[in-house]
């Protein structure tokens, strides 16, 4: 088929308005991690970066009355971490293409590769946000951004996370008898230790969430009783006293979170494994972020004497549309240059509890 004849079939898809629609595509409700543990930010550049200073203020000293003031010393550490933000993205082609094109050549109008396009866009940013919510839940669980002969690509990203931030429950917490409340209180011990914010939630599957309603140290918080078999009422609690016992203890309310990604493979893949047990910080922002950075697709769009979009709204997710005539094919790509990014690596909790 001519060239021109593809580019009359996409006369009523701009590149503008594709863009418009992507742009309004939220992110799941239940994706938590992508959406406020470790929120979608976009960047104008290729490279991620975070920089500080560490500045060390010791007490002043006292004087004697028309002593000479003391001149103080300065410890100062300045600080920057920067990286490559990662490829990622995809290609459609448009379903059931020469239907399509049957349908034109009666006369119809381009309404049926108008919807093809659009839902395929919607597919394509759908795609994107759920490998991102993977990617924040490989960097909890311990630390590292992993692939692994992904696309053919192999790397590791380590954000340094101290051991003492990722723990092992010393007793299975399917284990009625752990000490669960025990254990929580000397994680929060290590982060009030490393001068790290208290946290503001607790995240964990249902089956983690779960297990404190029959455990013993809760059941015995909540009753009053020593905690011992013989003494504590044999009643499992109701979520509403699983709460009261963490208020009680000064713990931060707990967020179950079971989310599945489905893969190409035709699988589907927990975000966080089930047994895993997180203390979040208060300010997500100073602490770890999703970034989305510049495409050269978006760049493309951007420049020229027309461009489709603003030069600002380049980065983050970009879909386009294209054609080829050997064989005649519509398509939608995606494109995307994004990474979880982590700031501060101790001050929260990653703990393996069964």
């Amino acid at each position: 088929m001519p060239n021109d004849m593809l580019e009359l079939l996409l006369r009523d898809i701009s590149p503008t308005e594709i863009h418009a629609f992507v742009r309004e595509i939220q992110t799941p409700a239940d994706y938590a991690l992508t959406l406020s543990v470790m929120p979608e930010r976009t960047i104008d550049s290729v490279r991620w970066e975070t920089r500080g200073t560490r500045r060390r203020v010791a007490a002043a000293s006292y004087r004697a009355w028309d002593a000479q003031t003391k001149v103080a010393t300065r410890e100062i550490t300045q600080f920057a971490t920067s990286g490559k933000l990662l490829p990622l993205g995809q290609k459609y082609i448009v379903g059931e293409f020469e239907t399509i094109l049957e349908s034109l050549d009666r006369g119809m109008d381009s309404r049926d590769l108008v919807r093809a396009v659009y839902e395929d866009a919607a597919a394509h940013v759908l795609s994107v946000k759920k490998r991102l919510e993977l990617a924040v839940g490989d960097l909890l669980v311990d630390g590292k951004f992993s692939l692994v002969g992904e696309n053919g690509l192999t790397l590791e990203a380590d954000y340094k996370v101290p051991a003492a931030n990722m723990p092992t429950a010393p007793t299975a917490w399917t284990n009625p008898t752990a000490d669960i409340l025990g254990d929580e209180m000397r994680w929060m011990e290590v982060l009030r230790s490393s001068g790290a914010p208290e946290p503001a939630r607790a995240l964990t599957s249902y089956k983690g969430w779960a297990q404190m309603m029959a455990n013993d140290s809760y059941r015995a918080a909540y009753y009053g009783s020593v905690n011992s078999a013989n003494t504590i009422p044999t009643a499992v609690l109701a979520p509403n006293e699983v709460n009261v016992v963490r208020a009680r203890y000064g713990l931060p309310p707990i967020e179950k979170y079971d989310v599945k990604i489905e893969l190409d493979n035709g699988t589907d893949v927990r975000a966080l494994p089930e047994n895993m047990f997180f203390l979040l910080p208060p300010n997500a922002s100073q602490w770890g972020e999703t970034q989305y950075g510049l495409t050269a697709d978006g760049l493309i769009l951007s420049q020229g004497s027309n461009p489709a979009i603003e030069r600002e709204e380049a980065p983050g997710i970009i879909v386009t549309r294209g054609f080829q005539d050997d064989p005649p094919q519509v398509y939608t790509k995606c494109s995307a240059a994004a990474l979880p990014v982590l700031y501060t690596p101790d001050i929260h909790i990653a703990a393996t509890v069964w």
